[in-house]
């Protein structure tokens, strides 16, 4: 009977994987150099599902970029330009449990894409005023994990860390490509293909009747 159990628990595991599914965003700011000459707006970070990304796996890209402007000039890296922390930020509308987030890379001919970042946390509590950057990222979640991103475009990279509940994420951008072998010229502004935060999954309808079940035969014995 254990046996019969394991097998139809395993079936459905199997039958439960599915695409993921990610977090809508509810408003994003920047207070890196914008005004990037193609008009893209900061919004193209965060089209989502089916318009930014596949929504079916492997999640690869499909939407736009976004991309600073060059306050330096070519040639000239982006980020030593800059005198201040380079922020994006992230409302998720409310507090909600994260525990990975997804990047898409912006280019494979340039070496403008983001490479390393950090990131940092507020919950609605810490929340500011209108408008994104005045939360107090780092107070009550000290979590402030580092990653590094690829060069490519299309694959998601997807980076997982400690679970938290939050609702605000701070992304710091601390590099491009600039001088890294074979990234190709550029470095003298910083794109984004896209960044998205997987949802967690809740246990199918199955598969919790199945373990009600279970534990009912294990009372019995």
């Amino acid at each position: 009977m254990r046996k019969q159990l394991l097998v139809v628990f395993g079936a459905l595991l199997a039958g439960g994987a599915q695409a993921a599914t990610f977090l809508t965003v509810a408003g994003i700011g920047s207070n890196m150099v914008d005004g990037n000459p193609g008009g893209n707006p900061l919004s193209n970070i965060i089209q989502g599902a089916g318009i930014g990304f596949d929504a079916a796996e492997p999640h690869n890209r499909i939407g736009g970029v976004w991309y600073t402007d060059a306050p330096g000039g070519f040639p000239s890296d982006y980020i030593n330009v800059r005198t201040g922390p380079e922020h994006l930020w992230f409302d998720l509308g409310t507090d909600v449990t994260l525990t990975e987030i997804s990047c898409w890379g912006y280019s494979t001919g340039n070496a403008n894409g983001m490479r390393e970042f950090n990131i940092r946390f507020a919950t609605d509590a810490e929340g500011g005023a209108i408008g994104l950057g005045d939360e107090a990222y780092g107070s009550s979640i000290v979590l402030n994990p580092s990653f590094v991103a690829i060069q490519d475009t299309l694959p998601r990279q997807s980076f997982s860390f400690d679970p938290v509940s939050a609702r605000y994420v701070q992304v710091e951008a601390t590099s491009t490509f600039f001088n890294q072998p074979g990234a190709g010229a550029g470095g003298d502004r910083l794109g984004i293909g896209e960044i998205a935060f997987e949802a967690i999954p809740e246990p199918s309808s199955a598969l919790l009747a199945f373990l009600g079940v279970a534990l009912l035969g294990r009372r019995k014995r």
